[in-house]
């Protein structure tokens, strides 16, 4: 593809970003030059400078450009840096330890996203979203709280075998293919619902993880909000420099 299409449901920014993605890879856009202006780019393909000036944003995100005072938009390299860390869910990643887990749904439900989250998940006017309330226990023991929020249109439903991997059954049942995710790493106490669901005392605090995972074109497929056990868990992350 080596233009945007008005017709289709990705966002023009995104369908440029992309278009822009693979001339840097083919070195249409060389390493070390600029690339066309916000208006010539804007000119080119029939959309407005915003437009431009998002995909640009991304992909200055993605370390492929980056902006120079006095001379323009720098193409710094042709592909993004490689990351060591890998996409999984909590479930694929105790399972590469070796370690089984089973999900308990407590609730699944279609309701109206807060602000926070249709925001995250980029939702259409009005549509709502799948919540689901679990808890991932290991050894017969709970070990983490998760609320998952996924868009209407992603076609799952809330009768669904939720027990296994989230991932797994979106890429396998709706034939979807998630891309990459961004997280929010952090600690605090537990909240009273959470001693109760993940049997710990006020004491013992809980790693927090917000996730909002994607598919091609950047397309938000799910928010997370997960409080795990500090007893049971810990993240482990490669870092390549």
């Amino acid at each position: 593809m080596d233009r945007v299409d008005t017709r289709r449901s990705t966002p023009l920014h995104r369908q440029l970003a992309t278009v822009m993605r693979g001339r840097i890879a083919s070195g249409q856009y060389a390493v070390g030059t600029t690339i066309p202006t916000e208006q010539a780019l804007a000119q080119s393909f029939n959309v407005s400078r915003a437009t431009v000036r998002q995909a640009i944003k991304s992909l200055t995100t993605e370390g492929l450009l980056k902006a120079k005072a006095g001379v323009g938009t720098l193409v710094i390299r042709a592909q993004a840096p490689v990351k060591a860390a890998t996409l999984r869910g909590l479930t694929e990643d105790l399972r590469q330890q070796g370690i089984a887990t089973y999900a308990r749904t407590l609730s699944a439900q279609f309701e109206t996203a807060t602000p926070a989250i249709r925001k995250a998940l980029e939702l259409v006017r009005d549509e709502q979203v799948l919540h689901l309330t679990r808890v991932r226990d290991i050894a017969g023991s709970p070990l983490a709280l998760l609320n998952s929020y996924i868009p209407e249109s992603v076609g799952l439903m809330p009768d669904e075998n939720f027990s296994g991997p989230l991932y797994e059954l979106v890429e396998r049942s709706h034939r979807l293919h998630i891309i990459y995710g961004k997280d929010s790493i952090g600690a605090r106490v537990p909240t009273t619902l959470e001693r109760e669901l993940l049997q710990i005392t006020d004491d013992t605090p809980v790693l927090t993880i917000r996730r909002t995972a994607y598919l091609e074109f950047d397309r938000p497929i799910e928010y997370v909000e997960a409080a795990i056990r500090s007893d049971l868990y810990e993240y482990n992350i490669t870092l390549s420099r």
